[in-house]
């Protein structure tokens, strides 16, 4: 053992010694001189070995290739080694696989980054990775909604075969357009006790919430129009749900006599246990509001305040020693214009043994310089995304002040913002700048091309990058910098940038185009660009990943784009090509059939579709299209239970 110990480490210092001397360890460049080296001394025998053996040798591969080859065969012998099997069925084939060696854990964290039409595509790989995307930590990216179209089906399902109710043991549940009625009951009799989520849209169903939902842990209101009955229809209790932490109903349609009857359910003692909290200020709520903020003080972790009323100058001391209590907040959102005494105060109140990650003030006119300074210094090391939209009273010295925060910031909005190039730069990208993944700039009309091209090279690491009318500063040719430093980019929004055309998505290589540099892109939203024609979908898009593609008002783009477009885009699920004039039915047809996976198809004010593509779309489309917008329309939602 001692000896067979002693031989290993000669034979590896031996193989470094002589690599190193032959010059295997130098620089790039000396290790592929040395490589053609090996090459030309080995090619008079590969000649002699050609004229005595009775097929062809292949010809020795070039420096790259060599490597991929090396990597490749590595991994292969690593995989035929003996290993033990601990997810493979003794009586399933042989066939050696990645996925054998690979625990559990370690593949539920790479499905837990794909999205939920991913993952029903990951399930017909094999009967592992189907049984592994229906782990409860995925189920939850799924969802079950049930509309006034199919409840009563789904309930007679449910009645003659109980045994489909493992299939539909969903966590998020939602109600569209649905009443009391016995088939609700009937599903929630059998599917109400997985449920951890819902959402109602336009369904006063509160009445029967009580006794079906043990697990109820949040409560969504998108839109609940008026009832007549209001005591049968909101007779929810909350506190009987000993797990609910989390409610929203900031929508403005939720009406005033539910939001009160909800409110007054938190003030309940047993209902001690909310983090996340959601709502619409109104003045004559304004007490009521303030003794449920004051109770759940010491739970909160998100609060979303929609604020479109400036509050009594009676009552901020109130607010001042509500918030004064609050100690676990991580989240805040305060929208509308609330006015600058009430919002200092609530900035000033707040502690910072308050964590605050994320602060969106989107459409706080009168957020000012010296509060975002406020925000800044207290928050400094706690803060990762900032929500400005339409904070029109910043200024380039109020962007400034982002220099202690702008290498901790992953997420800025500044959409809408009266902010110059100078300001940007300095603010966020006085030099590069590597934590910064999304950054909103739309409507900031004042930024120049340089601009455009300097933030490029410093914020290497976008991942979203929103330009919508920033019509001066995008080109082409600023374009070509964001091909070239953002490859990272995922999302990126280009509408109404008039000055673009083919050849700033193309480049000067069409076997090759700039904008395939872009390599993960999933969403690619070229609206207005009324430049661009044919050539850009056919030779510039292609990309195997784009999830959503928005095409409207391309006047340019003919039905011949979009063969292509279909051929390199398979996995399209949202396309909108509305006011798009030339193209024709046989366009629609090619979409469908083309793209399996579309789910959301926009095609308005295309004035040559008529009753035939309707026809198309829905033989075609019909299970799993779930929304169709055309001709001016209103959407045609066609949800069904998956």
């Amino acid at each position: 053992m001692v000896v067979r110990f002693l031989i290993r480490p000669a034979v590896v210092i031996g193989v470094v010694y002589y690599t190193k001397k032959t010059g295997f360890w130098g620089n790039p460049e000396e290790t592929e001189q040395l490589y053609n080296n090996i090459k030309d001394q080995l090619r008079p025998h590969i000649k002699r070995l050609e004229r005595q053996l009775p097929f062809e040798v292949p010809a020795l591969p070039r420096n790259g290739k060599f490597r991929f080859l090396a990597q490749h065969y590595y991994n292969k012998v690593l995989l035929h080694k003996k290993m033990p099997d601990t997810f493979m069925d003794t009586q399933e084939t042989t066939i050696i696989i990645l996925s054998n060696y690979l625990p559990n854990e370690i593949w539920l964290k790479v499905f837990s980054y794909l999205t939920h039409g991913d993952l029903q595509q990951v399930k017909l790989v094999c009967k592992h990775w189907c049984a592994l995307c229906r782990v409860p930590e995925l189920k939850r990216k799924s969802k079950l909604v049930i509309t006034a179209h199919n409840l009563k089906d789904l309930s007679q399902v449910l009645k003659t075969n109980p045994e489909i109710c493992k299939h539909l043991q969903y966590e998020c549940l939602e109600l569209h357009g649905i009443k009391v009625q016995k088939d609700l009951l009937t599903a929630f009799e059998y599917l109400g006790y997985y449920i951890r989520q819902l959402k109602l849209h336009e369904s006063p169903v509160f009445c029967v919430l009580n006794d079906y939902l043990p697990e109820l842990e949040e409560l969504i209101l998108t839109r609940i129009p008026s009832v007549q009955s209001y005591i049968s229809n909101v007779s929810v209790d909350l506190y009987k749900f000993p797990k609910f932490k989390s409610l929203h109903m900031s929508c403005a349609g939720v009406t005033y006599y539910i939001k009160i009857q909800l409110l007054r359910n938190l003030t309940y003692d047993q209902c001690e246990h909310l983090e996340r909290l959601s709502l619409e200020f109104d003045r004559s709520q304004e007490d009521l509001i303030l003794y449920t903020l004051e109770l759940h003080a010491d739970s909160l972790r998100q609060l979303g305040i929609g604020n479109h009323w400036n509050s009594k100058p009676s009552t901020l001391t109130k607010w001042q020693r509500t918030f004064e209590k609050f100690t676990k907040l991580e989240v805040l959102k305060i929208t509308g214009n609330c006015g600058y005494n009430w919002l200092k105060i609530i900035l000033e109140s707040l502690g910072t043994e308050n964590h605050l990650r994320a602060i969106d003030l989107s459409g706080s006119l009168e957020l000012s310089d010296d509060l975002l300074k406020l925000i800044v210094q207290k928050w400094s090391n706690s803060i990762e995304s900032l929500d400005l939209m339409f904070c029109q009273c910043i200024t380039d010295d109020g962007l400034k002040q982002l220099r202690p925060i702008k290498n901790k910031l992953h997420h800025l909005n500044l959409a809408k913002c009266r902010l110059t190039a100078e300001g940007l730069l300095e603010g966020i990208a006085e030099n590069t700048n590597y934590a910064l993944r999304t950054l909103n700039l739309s409507h900031i009309t004042n930024m120049s091309e340089d601009c455009i091209c300097s933030l490029a090279q410093r914020l290497c690491n976008l991942t979203t990058l929103n330009l919508e009318n920033c019509y001066e500063a995008i080109t082409d040719s600023s374009l070509h910098y964001i091909f070239r430093y953002l490859r990272r980019l995922r999302h990126l929004i280009l509408d109404d940038c008039i000055h673009i055309t083919d050849d700033g998505l193309i480049g000067p290589d069409p076997i090759k185009p700039a904008i395939s540099n872009l390599k993960g892109l999933q969403t690619l939203s070229l609206r207005g660009c009324c430049n661009l024609s044919n050539r850009s979908l056919i030779e510039g898009l292609n990309f195997q990943e784009l999830r959503k593609l928005e095409l409207s008002y391309c006047h340019n783009i003919s039905s011949s784009a979009i063969e292509g477009l279909v051929q390199h885009c398979p996995a399209l699920e949202d396309l909108t090509i509305s006011s798009c004039f030339m193209l024709a039915d046989n366009s629609v047809l090619q979409i469908v059939l083309g793209l399996p996976r579309l789910r959301k198809l926009n095609v308005r004010n295309c004035i040559n579709y008529n009753a035939r593509s309707i026809d198309y779309e829905m033989t075609y489309t019909y299970k799993t299209l779930q929304e169709l917008t055309m001709n001016g329309a209103a959407a045609s939602t066609l949800e069904v239970v998956e």
